[in-house]
C-alpha cells in the first residue's frame, strides 16, 4: 500500500527558487588609477637614487679639493712641499675630517634646501626688483636666507677651528689678546665672518635673480655632449662663474665695510642706549682710521678671506649646477610596468606639474616609437574598453585641459585671472494690487491732562522756542561788550609774534633743504650717473620676462602638441574603431587657437617700439619656439590625412587658418 504524504512531511513544503547562473556581469568598468598609485612612486624612486648618487656624492669633490688646498696653505703652501708630500695631502686624516665637516655643514644644507623649494612653474615677474619682491613674499624666503647665512657661519667656524695649527691662525681668534680689555672683538675675525655672511646673502640674491628654484627644462632637440667635454665645460664654467661673482661681491663688501666702520659705527656709539651695548666690544675700532693703507697692511688677511669665499661659493655653485642638470633629465619608468600606456596616462593626470612634464616626455617617446611592439601597445590603447573613461579619452581631456589653461594665461599675458563676479541679484517679484492703507492718526487719542505752569516753562526752555532764542540773543549781545582780555581764551587772533615765527620758519626752509641735499652734491656726477643706471636696470621691465610669464608652461605645451599630433597620425593605421579620428577637430582647434594667440603676441612685440632690440628679439623667440611646435603638429596631421580632413567641420576662423596649411602642404 502506497504511503500518503502527511502535512508534516518535508515534501509538503515547496523548494526555494534559485537564479540561473550567468557569465554576464553588470559591474562598471574600473577607472584609471591616480598618479599617486602608479607613476609617482616609480618616479620618486628614480629621483631618489639620482639625488643620492648623482648629486650628493659628486658634490663632495670641490669640498675635498678646497680642504686639501687649505691643508697645504696651513703647512706653508705648495712651494714649500715636495711632490710626494703634495700628492698625499688630500688623503691625510686631517684633510678628510675637514672635508666631511665642511660638506656636512656647508653644502648638504644647501642641496636639501634646493630639493625642498623645487617647483616646475615659475612665478611671473617682469623686472629684477619685482622678482625679489615676489620671492620674499613667499613664506620660505627668510628661512632660505637664514640657511645660507648659517652655512657660511659654520664654514667660517670650522675653518678657524680646524686651522689653529696653521701659520697665522692666532690672528683669527674671536677676542683680542688684551689684559685690560678681555671682550674686545678681533677685527680680523669680524672681517672674515662678515665677509662670509655677505657672500651668502649675495649668493642667495643671485639665486633669486636666476630663478634657481624653478626647473630649467632642457630642449629635447639639443644634442647631448660626450662626458669628457661636459666635465671640462662644467669645471671651466664653475671656475669663471665663482671667480667673477666672488670678486664682485668682495669689492662691494670692502666698500660697505669701510663706510660702516668710518661713518655708521661712530654715530651708533654716540647713542646712549646702543653705546652701552657696543662699546665694551667695539670701542677700539674708533682709534684708527679706515683707509687704503690699512687694506694694504692687511693684504694677507684680505687674500685669505677672498680665497675662503671663493672655495665656499665654488662648493655651492658646483652642487647647485649638478642639481639643475639632474632634476630635469628625462625618466624612463613606464616601460618596466605591465601596462606602459596605463602608467603614462595616469602620470599626466598628476596634480604636480613636475611629474606631468616627465609623463609627457615618456608619452612623446611612446608615440614616436616605430617598433612593432610599440605599434601593438598603441593599438591596445586606442581600442581600450576596460576603463571608464577610456585611456584615449583621459589622455585627450588632460592634454586639452592643460592647453586651455595655458591659452587663457597667454591671452591675459601672464596676469592673474580676474576675480569671480558676484551672482546677479534675483529679479523682484511682480507686485500685486496695492492694498489700501488706513491713514494714521497723528493726534493723541485720549484727552491729555492739563499741565502745570512750571512744567510748561521747563518744556519751553528745553525746546527751541521763542524764549530760548531771546535768551541766546541777550547773551551774545552781552558778550560783544566784554573786554578783549576775557574773550582771548575763546577766539585768539593772530598776533605779531606769531606772524614773526611763521616768517622765521619760512625763511629757514631753503637752508634746511640745502643742508639735506648737501650730501648729494658731494657725490661725483659719474657716481650719480652709475647709480641712476643701476636703478633703471633694477626696475626696468624686461620683455623676455613678460613673455616667460605669458607662457610659463610652454615646455609642457610643446610636448603636448607633439604627443597629440603623433598619436593622431598613428591612429590612421592603428586605430581599428576610429576612436581617435572623431577627435581630430578638437585637436586641430586647440593647436590652431594656441598658434593664433602666439602669433598675435609676437606681432604686438614687433609692432611696439622698444629701446632694447635684443630684449625684444629674445621675447619673440620665447613665443616663437612654442609657435613652431604648434605649426609642426598641425603640419604633421595635414600631411598624414590630406583630403580626408574635408569630412570634418570646423569653426569658420579655424577652417580659414587650417586652409592655409592645406594649401601650402
Amino acid at each position: 500500500m502506497a504511503a500518503v504524504a502527511t502535512p508534516s512531511s518535508p515534501s509538503h513544503f515547496p523548494q526555494p527558487v534559485r537564479a540561473i547562473t550567468s557569465t554576464l556581469s553588470t559591474r562598471a568598468a574600473p577607472s584609471i588609477p591616480p598618479a599617486s598609485q602608479t607613476y609617482e612612486p616609480l618616479a620618486r624612486a628614480v629621483l631618489r637614487r639620482r639625488f643620492l648618487y648623482d648629486i650628493l656624492l659628486p658634490s663632495i669633490l670641490p669640498v675635498w679639493a678646497s680642504a686639501a688646498f687649505w691643508k697645504a696653505w696651513g703647512a706653508g703652501g705648495l712651494s714649500t712641499m715636495s711632490l710626494p708630500n703634495a700628492l698625499t695631502v688630500p688623503f691625510l686624516p686631517a684633510a678628510l675630517v675637514m672635508t666631511a665637516i665642511s660638506w656636512a655643514l656647508g653644502v648638504l644644507p644647501i642641496v636639501v634646501l634646493r630639493k625642498s623649494h623645487l617647483t616646475a612653474v615659475s612665478t611671473p615677474s617682469s623686472s629684477p626688483s619685482q622678482r625679489v619682491k615676489v620671492a620674499f613674499s613667499k613664506p620660505g624666503a627668510i628661512r632660505a636666507l637664514f640657511v645660507y647665512v648659517l652655512t657660511a657661519i659654520f664654514v667660517t667656524s670650522s675653518h678657524v677651528a680646524l686651522g689653529r695649527n696653521a701659520q697665522g691662525a692666532d690672528h683669527l681668534d674671536v677676542f683680542v689678546r688684551s689684559r685690560k680689555h678681555h671682550y674686545y672683538l678681533n677685527g680680523r675675525f669680524l672681517f672674515l665672518l662678515m665677509a662670509q655672511i655677505a657672500f651668502a646673502s649675495a649668493y642667495y640674491l643671485r639665486s633669486i635673480l636666476l630663478d634657481r628654484p624653478t626647473v630649467r627644462w632642457a630642449q629635447s632637440k639639443v644634442p647631448k655632449m660626450d662626458p669628457p667635454t661636459a666635465i671640462v665645460r662644467r669645471v671651466v664654467g664653475l671656475g669663471v662663474t665663482s671667480s667673477v661673482f666672488t670678486l664682485g661681491a668682495f669689492a662691494v663688501y670692502i666698500v660697505t665695510f669701510g663706510l660702516v666702520r668710518a661713518m655708521v659705527l661712530p654715530i651708533l656709539l654716540q647713542v646712549p642706549a646702543i653705546s652701552r651695548l657696543l662699546r665694551p666690544f667695539l670701542a677700539h675700532f674708533l682709534r684708527g682710521r679706515w683707509s687704503f693703507v690699512l687694506l694694504w697692511r692687511n693684504r694677507a688677511l684680505i687674500w685669505q678671506v677672498f680665497l675662503l669665499g671663493l672655495t665656499t661659493v665654488a662648493g655651492w655653485e658646483y652642487a647647485e649646477s649638478l642639481f639643475d642638470d639632474k632634476v630635469q633629465e628625462p625618466l624612463t619608468v613606464a616601460s618596466h610596468t605591465a601596462d606602459p600606456a596605463l602608467t603614462l596616462i595616469s602620470g599626466i593626470t598628476s596634480d604636480d606639474p613636475y611629474y606631468v612634464h616627465f609623463g609627457y616626455i615618456e608619452l612623446c617617446a611612446f608615440a614616436e616609437d616605430d617598433s612593432s611592439a610599440a605599434s601593438t601597445r598603441r593599438t591596445t590603447m586606442f581600442g581600450d574598453q576596460k576603463h571608464t573613461p577610456t585611456l584615449w579619452a583621459t589622455l585627450l581631456r588632460s592634454a586639452l585641459l592643460t592647453l586651455g589653461k595655458d591659452y587663457q594665461t597667454l591671452l591675459r599675458r601672464g596676469a592673474p585671472p580676474p576675480p569671480m563676479s558676484a551672482p546677479a541679484a534675483p529679479k523682484p517679484k511682480p507686485e500685486g494690487p496695492a492694498v489700501p492703507a488706513t491713514p494714521l492718526v497723528r493726534k493723541p487719542v485720549f484727552k491729555t491732562a492739563q499741565s502745570s505752569p512750571l512744567h510748561s516753562v521747563v518744556e519751553s526752555l528745553a525746546s527751541d522756542s521763542a524764549v530760548t532764542q531771546a535768551i541766546a540773543h541777550s547773551v551774545d549781545s552781552t558778550a560783544a561788550h566784554l573786554p578783549d582780555l576775557f574773550k582771548s581764551t575763546s577766539t585768539p587772533a593772530p598776533t605779531a609774534v606769531a606772524k614773526k615765527a611763521v616768517a622765521a620758519v619760512n625763511a629757514t626752509k631753503p637752508a634746511l633743504l640745502s643742508r639735506i641735499q648737501a650730501p648729494k652734491r658731494l657725490v661725483p656726477p659719474a657716481v650719480q650717473a652709475v647709480a641712476k643706471e643701476v636703478s633703471q636696470w633694477w626696475t626696468r621691465p624686461r620683455a623676455s620676462r613678460i613673455a616667460d610669464g605669458a607662457v610659463p608652461n610652454r615646455e609642457t605645451d610643446i610636448l603636448i602638441a607633439e604627443v597629440l599630433s603623433r598619436l593622431v597620425c598613428a591612429s590612421l593605421a592603428e586605430d581599428r574603431y576610429g576612436v581617435v579620428q572623431r577627435d581630430i577637430p578638437r585637436v586641430l582647434e586647440a593647436l590652431l587657437s594656441f598658434l593664433t594667440a602666439l602669433e598675435e603676441a609676437q606681432r604686438e612685440l614687433i609692432e611696439t617700439p622698444s629701446e632694447d632690440a635684443e630684449e625684444a628679439a629674445r621675447a619673440v623667440d620665447v613665443y616663437g619656439r612654442a609657435a613652431d611646435a604648434m605649426k609642426e603638429g598641425v603640419v604633421r596631421i595635414v600631411q598624414t590625412f590630406g583630403n580626408r580632413l574635408t569630412a570634418f567641420r570646423f569653426p569658420p576662423h579655424i577652417a580659414q587658418k587650417l586652409q592655409g596649411f592645406v594649401d601650402y602642404h
